[in-house]
């Protein structure tokens, strides 16, 4: 019996230091998907309703600091019209397109969690991709950064990810302060246009559109790997919010380069085009 209590209390002992550990790791773990997943998550503010999206660049390139966020073309698609306008060289109208400026809200938490107020920044729509509905914003104050910048998942040095990767969607469903949702990648698929999608289980709702799907990377980091942009539906247009469809980051890569901004990717063109 004696024998028995000396190896509890020999166990008890040693348990306390990996408890210990546990719990300190488990909370570096949370803060890591704070500041990884949730603080770079902006709310799209719009006239009628709102959006989500995510800092993906915000660095100083010189002299001002050059802020991109990354959304969808369908959140901020009412902000771009076309007009007709005389053209006196030409003689004739002419088509001239108008982007208005967007609002962006930046969140501020104490405590990891606890919202304690917002930021409002102004952004100008800079480009934009209909059929592969995504947009970049950049935001028009040059004299501060975005405190939180999310990772892009990098080309060519994982061979992943795959269906059973593990997933999570942020995004400011409804328009209320960003939040996560987790999930597996799921399946990959097209849409109309011949343009690649991923499927997630991770839930998202109106309002998610613009956000971020982020994967735990072999580099131990969150990595944004697509843009939610709409989900599943059925019947009389119910929809399917666990089969959630992303634009992945090979469109996102792309989408990037054909617009000149291969600076954010890291490619040697970077500080040319920052100016834009």
């Amino acid at each position: 019996m004696k024998k028995f209590f000396a190896s509890i209390f020999f166990c008890v002992v040693l348990s306390f230091p990996c408890s210990f550990a546990m719990a300190e790791s488990l909370l570096q773990n949370i803060e890591k998907k704070h500041r990884e997943m949730l603080y770079p998550t902006v709310l799209v503010s719009l006239e009628e309703g709102a959006g989500s999206g995510t800092v993906i660049f915000s660095r100083k390139v010189k002299g001002k600091f050059v802020s991109l966020v990354l959304t969808n073309h369908h959140v901020i698609k009412a902000y771009v019209s076309v007009e007709q306008e005389w053209n006196s060289a030409k003689e004739k109208k002419i088509d001239v397109e108008r982007r208005r400026p967007v609002g962006v809200e930046v969140f501020e938490y104490n405590n990891y969690s606890e919202l304690i107020g917002t930021i409002g920044r102004e952004a100008d729509i800079v480009a934009y991709d209909e059929k592969r509905d995504l947009a970049l914003l950049r935001i028009t104050d040059t004299e501060r950064p975005m405190p939180y910048v999310a990772k892009l998942y990098p080309e060519n040095k994982d061979t992943g990810p795959w269906i059973f990767s593990n997933v999570f969607a942020v995004g400011a469903g409804l328009g209320k302060p960003p939040f996560p949702t987790a999930g597996f990648l799921a399946g990959f698929s097209k849409d109309i246009n011949g343009n690649p999608l991923w499927l997630a289980s991770a839930p998202i709702i109106f309002g998610n559109s613009g956000g971020s799907l982020f994967v735990y990377s072999q580099r131990k980091q969150y990595e944004l790997i697509g843009v939610p942009s709409m989900v599943s539906s059925y019947g009389w247009g119910t929809a399917v919010p666990h089969m959630a469809w992303a634009r992945p980051i090979t469109e996102i890569r792309d989408f990037l380069r054909k617009n000149k901004f291969n600076y954010v990717l890291g490619d040697k063109e970077e500080k040319d085009n920052a100016s834009r």
